[in-house]
């Protein structure tokens, strides 16, 4: 369960409440949603930790992402998201909260424990969203992150595109494009400093997100 206001960030999922959502989950994006058409999809780890990287269009996103895994996904999410009825929700769901303007380090602390165990973990490297640029300049922090849970088992990043034809409305078409993932060398296998080996990591994501969206716009 995310709480804030306290010195510990945390996370679960319920599983009654998670599955006993799913189909209607279904239900509501096949209502809502002419189509939704995922590629890429196998490429996804069976078992062990990754990152989903997605480009942030609209607030339906996490909502779509929830279907290209076969099991529940954890999912950083704005802090000023977490009020009222949907906080009650996606607390439960899988979600736990950070404030965009001055992350705290207790919900760095427990991404990082999720990717050290073996979770995958929805990060939106853009930090909030966005349509007036294909994807924003990104900050460091994900890479910076995902750099410090390397163990012996690398840490795939997989740049996701998604676009809503003609724009995110009522029986518009979806388009969701799994990228190949970016690996990263373990810890102690690049001389480089942090700061340096996340600078490049982000400019190689920035790379890969642009083309992940110029892709999922030609799905059809």
């Amino acid at each position: 369960m995310a709480e804030q206001n306290t010195s510990q960030t945390t996370s679960r999922i319920v599983p009654w409440l998670y599955w006993g959502l799913w189909p209607f989950h279904r239900l509501l994006l096949w209502f809502y949603f002419a189509k939704i058409t995922i590629v890429g999809r196998e490429q996804l780890p069976k078992e062990g930790g990754f990152v989903l990287a997605p480009k942030h269009y609209s607030r339906w996103d996490p909502v779509i992402l929830a279907l290209v895994w076969f099991r529940p996904l954890r999912f950083m999410t704005n802090a000023i998201e977490f009020r009222g009825v949907q906080g009650w929700f996606i607390r439960r769901l899988g979600a736990f909260s950070i404030n965009l303007n001055r992350p705290q380090a207790s919900s760095l602390r427990h991404a990082l424990e999720i990717l050290k165990t073996g979770q995958p973990l929805v990060l939106f490297p853009e930090g909030g969203i966005e349509r007036e640029l294909p994807v924003r300049p990104l900050k460091p922090g994900l890479a910076r992150l995902v750099l410090q849970a390397q163990g012996d088992r690398p840490i795939p990043i997989f740049p996701v595109g998604i676009v809503y034809t003609p724009c995110p409305q009522f029986r518009c078409r979806v388009s969701v494009y799994i990228a190949p993932p970016l690996w990263v060398e373990r810890n102690g296998c690049d001389r480089q400093p942090l700061k340096q080996r996340a600078q490049q990591l982000t400019e190689e994501l920035h790379k890969a997100l642009l083309d992940a969206v110029t892709q999922a716009a030609q799905v059809d």
